[in-house]
């Protein structure tokens, strides 16, 4: 995909042509535009579910580095408060 140079197209100008750009955003992102100012990104299915599942394996690292930096509680405290000591 080419974030370096992307397609920008009016919203007046998209919605005629709507069908072709969106074979366009099968490889590069198209950007509409409303009053000048970017509105909305068009990207095509798969590469919106690649970036989906990119947030989700971050998302994951984070909890998990976060999770490493908590102190571990004793077996035997854990256990009190689930309470399963005899």
């Amino acid at each position: 995909m080419s974030a370096l140079f992307p397609t920008i197209v009016p919203i007046s100008e998209a919605k005629p042509r709507l069908a072709a750009l969106i074979d366009k955003s099968e490889t590069e992102d198209v950007i509409l535009t409303r009053r000048g100012r970017a509105a909305a990104v068009l990207i095509s299915a798969d590469r919106y579910s690649d970036l989906l599942d990119r947030v989700e394996d971050l998302e994951d690292s984070i909890a998990a580095a976060q999770a490493q930096d908590e102190p571990a509680s004793p077996a035997e405290e854990v256990f009190t408060r689930l309470g399963l000591n005899n």
